[in-house]
């Protein structure tokens, strides 16, 4: 079972159909319920990752159906701002949802891992985070945060055949990348060997494989078309 997080985001929404495909999946949203054609396979699942509480509802509700968890984080969020400007509330949004949820989760879903002798956690971080671009100050916090918290996952629950890595996204034909003005665009395009956004579907095949491989583990793979 794949339990995926911003699934009505843009890269969530994305690869949601292709995830079908390997597994049944639970699609975590929290505002909007991700729309599919399709949506065998597909359980949408409405939770605030941010809260405790919710978490802990929603993991009861699905207990009796938990199955060889692999566990996505790929909801996000991104404020903007030079770190003299920058708003505390703006920081503790941006580090709930994509720090704070993350280890809420996690935390949550790996008992029945351990029951199981069997999980794979897979969280989603950003090349722009690593970069330390200007006016990233929460969301570079947050991203580069994922790697120590997945490293000690890893290391913590590799002998229960559990494993922890990261991907580290490029810009892809959608999520954040659709919101950046013309000439962030073609600045960043500049930078990527091949001159184009990526194919939400390489981020797909990357979880295939680690689905697959309990040997890597601790680890982080960039998706990023050598930017």
């Amino acid at each position: 079972m794949i339990i995926l997080t911003g699934a009505s985001g843009g890269i969530g929404h994305a690869i949601l159909p292709s995830l079908a495909k390997l597994d049944d999946v639970i699609a975590v949203y929290h505002t909007k319920e991700p729309a599919l054609d399709n949506m065998q396979r597909i359980t949408p699942f409405k939770v605030d990752i941010t809260s405790e509480q919710e978490i802990d509802d929603f993991v009861a509700s699905i207990k009796s159906t938990l199955k060889k968890i692999t566990l996505i984080h790929a909801a996000t969020l991104n404020q903007d701002g030079l770190l003299a400007q920058f708003k505390t509330n703006d920081w503790d949004s941006v580090i709930d949802v994509n720090l704070r949820a993350n280890f809420l989760l996690t935390r949550k879903l790996i008992l029945p891992m351990l029951k199981e002798n069997w999980g794979r956690v897979i969280h989603f971080s950003s090349v722009a985070g690593a970069m330390g671009t200007p006016g990233t100050i929460a969301y570079s916090t947050a991203k580069t945060g994922l790697l120590g918290m997945s490293r000690v996952i890893a290391n913590e629950y590799a002998r229960f055949n559990i494993t922890s890595n990261v991907l580290m996204l490029g810009y892809f034909h959608t999520g954040l990348a659709e919101t950046l003005s013309e000439k962030i665009r073609k600045t960043i395009l500049e930078k990527i060997p091949s001159g184009r956004l990526g194919d939400p579907e390489n981020i797909v095949n990357a979880i295939d494989f680690l689905i697959k491989s309990d040997y890597v583990n601790g680890s982080s793979i960039h998706i990023d078309g050598g930017i």
